[in-house]
């Protein structure tokens, strides 16, 4: 997949020709996937990247150019998955913004309990985006697509790049990781619990181990692929992996997309 990456110097985007990236740390970062110039939930994304980069000292009225730049110059044709961030460079914190191509979408994921959580950062999304993806990595290993970060006494907390959401067997409502938990507020979560309470259906916060998965429905969301149907977990519970409620709740997912000109 081809990508490039520019920096904002208060006014504009340029483009890095090259950059030392031993020299620098992620300290935010957010994701969304853009197709033909239409994202989901975007002023989403757009709050929880502003909330996280004015945390920590940057000005918000530089912040809120940047994003207003970066929306200008996104492709409005096209598959892209774009990545805004904020680093740490021997300059100081510095925006920027990494334009690439987005992968193909995928509906399934085969899952692993992860041996550690190395996150350090829970709440923020950002620093530990290298690790969570060496993490990710260890259990493709086991033929796992994603891994699951559990608490110490066993309950699902997230995956590395994504949020889980399940529905119980013989249960019709649909059950998140309990607040109790610390992790990544997730967008695309968020707008399914809206589309949960616009239809009825009761959304429940709990403590979820891997036992209570055992004949469940598994989603694995996230802003790149929507809803993914977990269909396997590597020495884990049996899965329910009919798809009709994922398509349909994809389908209800998707259709929140708006135009970039619009947002």
């Amino acid at each position: 997949m081809s990508s490039r990456l520019y920096h904002f110097s208060g006014t504009t985007l340029g483009a890095i020709e090259w950059c030392d990236s031993s020299d620098q740390k992620t300290l935010v970062a957010d994701s969304w996937r853009v197709e033909d110039g239409h994202v989901v939930a975007i002023d989403r994304h757009r709050d929880r990247f502003m909330s996280s980069a004015t945390v920590l000292g940057l000005d918000e009225s530089l912040v809120s150019r940047f994003w207003a730049a970066v929306v200008e110059a996104l492709p409005r044709t096209g598959s892209w998955f774009p990545r805004v961030e904020v680093s740490h460079t021997a300059g100081g914190p510095t925006l920027r913004y990494l334009e690439r191509e987005a992968p193909d979408w995928l509906d399934a994921a085969t899952l692993a309990p992860a041996t550690y959580d190395p996150r350090t950062t829970p709440l923020r999304k950002g620093p530990d985006l290298e690790a969570l993806m060496a993490l990710r990595r260890s259990v493709a290993e086991v033929g796992a697509t994603e891994a699951l970060i559990l608490s110490p006494d066993g309950c699902v907390i997230e995956g590395a790049y994504s949020s889980v959401m399940l529905w119980r067997k013989d249960n019709n409502g649909v059950s998140v990781v309990s607040q109790e938990f610390p992790r990544i507020p997730s967008v695309t979560e968020s707008v399914l619990r809206e589309i949960a309470d616009e239809r009825g259906v009761p959304v429940t916060e709990e403590r979820v181990t891997l036992e209570d998965c055992e004949g469940a429905e598994v989603w694995v969301v996230s802003a790149l692929h929507g809803i993914r149907l977990a269909t396997a977990v590597h020495g884990g519970p049996h899965l329910e992996t009919s798809r009709a409620r994922r398509d349909q709740w994809q389908n209800a997912w998707w259709s929140r997309r708006a135009h970039l000109e619009a947002s």
